[in-house]
């Protein structure tokens, strides 16, 4: 399957539909006792059609990205788009500097596609020398993009304006039933800024609330309600997404989301009538208490 992109006016594109790699290679240890079955569920991915792989330093302590070199040997390395994340304490100048060279290293590659901030530097970091890292690598030519997760849109606006480079994404929770980035700007702040939303957790883990809504859509479109969830969130505009799974299956079922169009109308009744909706991550709520000053 060709995965549908989307694309900015500066010229990033994405999938809409990428794999992500939370807790293949365990949490935040690693975990090698399931080393075969993940890497042959990534490879499924791939010649299912997946070229965007999401990934980070902090995945497994690193396995993640062992992982993810494993399975891609043997695939063109240029029809792929790696994103990594370098962890909070990792983003002090050295740190970044040395945290990139680790995941060059564990992921076999020579450049990362799309290299993010996992949070924002902690309290104590000198930002802007991890934004120099950032600046630096770029024009090396390691990094081919820079981008964010989990920020406010404020704390994303502080990294913009210290950067030389475009801030290309922000990865945030957000699904049918987790609207912070709706109710709280990040949305409305990536599609006024020519930034791409890419959404993680899009089915909620498949604990989605049952809701008669969507049962209703899937029947009208043929799908399911898994489907339809996934086709809403890539309908809105600058929005892509990323979900983990290690079972063909489910991904079968994920990529049957992508190859057609909700009704408008359809997709504005499940932004207002999905029901018990929540306003703040259950997972990783954005931090606005400690916002900085822009």
């Amino acid at each position: 399957m060709i995965i549908p992109t989307k694309k900015l006016s500066s010229d990033f594109e994405l999938p809409v539909y990428g794999l992500g790699l939370w807790q293949m290679g365990g949490r935040w240890e690693s975990d090698t006792s399931n080393d075969e079955r993940e890497v042959a569920a990534i490879r499924a991915a791939l010649d299912a059609g997946i070229t965007h792989v999401d990934t980070a330093e902090g995945y497994g302590n690193g396995h993640a990205e062992q992982l993810l070199a494993r399975a891609i040997n043997g695939y063109d390395r240029a029809k792929l788009q790696i994103a990594t994340k370098v962890a909070g304490h990792n983003q002090a100048y050295d740190g970044l500097m040395r945290a990139l060279e680790g995941s060059l290293k564990r992921l076999q590659t020579d450049y990362i596609d799309l290299y993010m901030l996992h949070f924002y530097p902690p309290s104590g970091t000198d930002v802007n020398g991890t934004v120099r890292a950032l600046d630096e690598l770029v024009a090396q030519g390691a990094i081919k993009h820079i981008g964010v997760c989990n920020m406010s849109p404020n704390r994303f606006e502080d990294i913009q304006r210290r950067t030389k480079n475009k801030l290309v994404c922000n990865q945030v929770h957000y699904n049918v039933q987790y609207r912070e980035a709706e109710k709280r700007g990040v949305l409305e702040h990536a599609q006024q800024n020519d930034v791409m939303l890419v959404a993680w957790r899009p089915v909620q883990k498949g604990n989605l609330p049952k809701s008669a809504l969507v049962n209703e859509l899937a029947a009208k479109y043929g799908k399911t309600p898994t489907q339809i969830a996934i086709n809403w969130l890539v309908s809105q505009q600058n929005v892509v997404t990323i979900s983990k799974t290690s079972s063909l299956e489910h991904l079968t079922e994920n990529l049957g989301a992508l190859d057609w169009r909700m009704e408008v109308r359809d997709i504005e009744r499940i932004r207002t009538l999905f029901p018990d909706q929540k306003n703040v991550s259950d997972a990783l709520p954005l931090d606005y208490e400690t916002d900085v000053e822009v």
